[in-house]
């Protein structure tokens, strides 16, 4: 956000291998004078370890992978398209400029890809899924990649309905990022209130033979924080007081977006050993992952067993 230079981590896979795999970085969001306090004063992220989706364990369905790593560090949940004067400070909400920069270098580097797998944590994974359709498309047909496996995965950056995240504060986000210009030309999603949603039917509308999935804790205490902003149209003085998220994600679910919700309030769950040990309905969370990376159908939502939110079906 402050105009610094930043760049990617590579980590080389399996020889020989043509899997991709491009994971953004958590860490915040500044859209309001708390938030961007907290977004300014946190550490640049470091390489991507050894845990979780990254770690080399033959259990791993994404061990041979090559893996884009993407830090963090523009407050817009690696969306934004704007520069301006904000919250009395200079702020370049520049992350779809630095994935445009990192992508045309990807394709050169990675001209050939049979699996691309797009996923990011907290805010990397709301800039995956809203990212998705132009990570991917630099990997299509008219490139020689007319076989590609597209995979996206969503670890808690849950993109929910309008119920769920007011679209006031939806479009706080809009006009302080200028996400509208990073939005899938031709999605619902674009607009100047609500709906950010939309973006799930059309991505499966588009990509109809790739495969996405969101994980979420049904209270995730972050993002219940983060969306508590948009109560009382958006007047909420304090961060409190949010409680929509477990029964957006099973609306989501309903709509035909395989969850996997996890019981509790619990943040991000992918990039840690979490990924071999969590288990929901007696189904492990690198299973369901492997189910949705593989060619057979896509895994089915889970649910923990104390999660009992109405089943609500909505159109996205």
């Amino acid at each position: 956000m402050d105009g610094k230079e930043t760049g990617v981590y590579i980590r080389y896979g399996a020889s020989g291998s043509n899997k991709v795999g491009i994971y953004l970085n958590g860490g915040g969001a500044c859209f309001n004078a708390i938030t961007c306090g907290t977004a300014t004063s946190g550490a640049h992220p470091g390489k991507p370890g050894s845990s979780g989706i990254f770690s080399k364990d033959d259990k791993n369905p994404l061990k041979d992978f090559t893996w884009i790593n993407v830090p963090y560090c523009t407050g817009d949940v690696h969306l934004g398209v704007n520069s301006i004067q904000f919250k009395g400070a200079h702020r370049d909400f520049s992350g779809r400029a630095n994935l445009a920069l990192m992508m045309e270098r990807a394709v050169a580097t990675f001209p050939t890809v049979d699996s691309l797998f797009v996923t990011g944590e907290s805010a990397g994974g709301f800039g995956a899924a809203a990212s998705y359709d132009f990570l991917r498309g630099h990997w299509t047909s008219a490139n020689g990649n007319a076989n590609v496996r597209g995979i996206l995965l969503d670890d808690s950056g849950p993109i929910l309905d309008d119920t769920a995240i007011p679209p006031c504060l939806q479009e706080l986000w809009r006009q302080t990022w200028n996400i509208n210009a990073s939005l899938p030309v031709g999605c619902p999603c674009i607009g100047n209130e609500g709906n950010i949603a939309g973006v799930w039917k059309f991505m499966q509308n588009k990509w109809s033979k790739d495969s996405f999935g969101l994980v979420s804790s049904v209270n995730d205490g972050v993002i219940s924080t983060f969306f508590s902003f948009g109560l009382d149209n958006c007047k909420n003085p304090i961060p409190i007081g949010y409680n929509k998220l477990a029964a957006g994600l099973k609306r989501l679910s309903a709509a035909g977006v395989p969850v996997y919700m996890i019981g509790g309030s619990s943040h991000t769950h992918t990039s840690s050993n979490e990924f071999f040990t969590r288990s929901v309905s007696n189904t492990l969370l690198y299973k369901w992952v492997a189910q949705l990376i593989s060619t057979s159908p896509d895994p089915g939502s889970v649910g923990d067993s104390s999660f009992d939110a109405p089943e609500l079906a909505i159109t996205v």
